[in-house]
């Protein structure tokens, strides 16, 4: 069954709305943090979905149905996380069968999925694992190289108003399989569905050194008059600028972005989603030794470097290069390293006196 052969209510020429819902006792219990909701929501914004909401339930059928029922009634697009496993307590494919009355059906190219993938680790699949191959009647079955659980795509009726339609889209809960699934099965089809004048590129830029009033008064200078949509966020220690441009504005961007970089460019330490931190310790992780004096952040450079070091789990022992800061400026309270230290790929080690 193909996509294009279901209703979808994409047709009309207008920005679609999308939530998320990610279905876990972990995530409510602050046990793991909900960082698919922010992955899935950069990739959907990126493809024209203005995404609305994102809502964490616990592994409680009531509080599953419920979400279902009143975001189903706000969106046209819901991507639903977790729940998709073996065991009791994963039932989301079977509230979605009950909210949004699409019996389930057994799927056989599933179970023959989970019992080649058991067999590459050289174990047997159990019959549990059945569980997992059952899918709403009408839904396209989205196969999940990186794991066990299949995903699937169910165009339905909105239980609250049977004249329109909403996709829902349920994925599995570990991220690195949502990611594979994804652009397999799902980046292609949104894209499809989006007009291109409801797209945009999002730009970024990070500043070291200088205050966010300051930084927005030179950003609005320069945009003034375009018509961009500009944010600013003080995510320390940067001061970071968003613009964002739709696709079908990208020629005249193209006057606009220089003058932010020029507006920008004494302050200015990257570019783009990656931040500085990142690049500095894979550098260093890579083989370049680097020396840094801080005489901007107040320490507040040394410590977000020491937490993506922990982040990123370089491991010590492959460490080929160093990367020294020294502060003059340095807070303890921030953290607990002392001044002049040496940060390595993967932790922050005190220099010799």
């Amino acid at each position: 069954m193909s996509l294009e052969n279901e209703r979808s209510n994409f047709a009309a020429a207008r920005v679609k709305k999308a939530a998320t819902l990610a279905v876990g006792t972990e995530v409510v219990d602050g046990q793991i943090t909900d960082r698919n909701s922010a992955w899935i929501s950069d990739k959907a914004v990126a493809l024209g979905l203005q995404v609305i909401e994102h809502r964490a339930v616990a592994d409680d059928r009531e509080a599953i149905s419920k979400a279902l029922t009143e975001l189903a009634a706000q969106v046209d697009v819901l991507f639903v996380t977790g729940g998709l496993g073996p065991t009791s307590d994963d039932f989301t494919r079977e509230l979605i069968s009950s909210v949004f009355k699409a019996p389930l059906e057994y799927d056989s190219g599933s179970w023959a999925h989970i019992v080649k993938r058991f067999e590459s680790m050289g174990r047997v699949a159990k019959p549990i694992q059945k569980q997992q191959c059952y899918f709403p009647k009408t839904a396209l079955v989205l196969e999940n190289p990186a794991g066990t659980a299949n995903a699937f795509w169910l165009t339905t009726a909105d239980p609250s108003a049977a004249e329109r339609f909403v996709d829902v889209i349920a994925l599995p809960g570990p991220p690195a399989e949502i990611a594979v699934v994804w652009e397999k099965h799902i980046a292609a089809k949104l894209e499809s569905f989006t007009p291109l004048e409801f797209r945009e590129d999002l730009h970024i830029w990070r500043t070291l050194g200088v205050g966010e009033s300051d930084v927005a008064e030179r950003v609005e200078e320069a945009i003034k008059g375009s018509g961009f949509r500009v944010g600013y966020r003080a995510h320390l220690p940067y001061i970071e600028v968003k613009l964002w441009v739709p696709r079908s504005r990208a020629i005249e961007s193209e006057n606009v972005l220089p003058k932010i970089d020029d507006a920008l460019a004494q302050w200015l330490v990257s570019k783009g989603k990656g931040e500085l931190t990142d690049s500095l310790l894979l550098a260093s992780h890579m083989g370049q030794d680097i020396r840094i004096r801080d005489e901007a952040t107040g320490g507040l450079l040394q410590a977000r470097l020491f937490e993506r070091a922990k982040a990123l789990k370089l491991e010590p022992s492959q460490a080929k290069g160093s990367l020294l800061i020294e502060s003059e400026l340095f807070k303890p309270a921030i953290h607990d390293a002392p001044l002049g230290t040496s940060v390595t790929a993967i932790g922050i080690e005190a220099d010799e006196a």
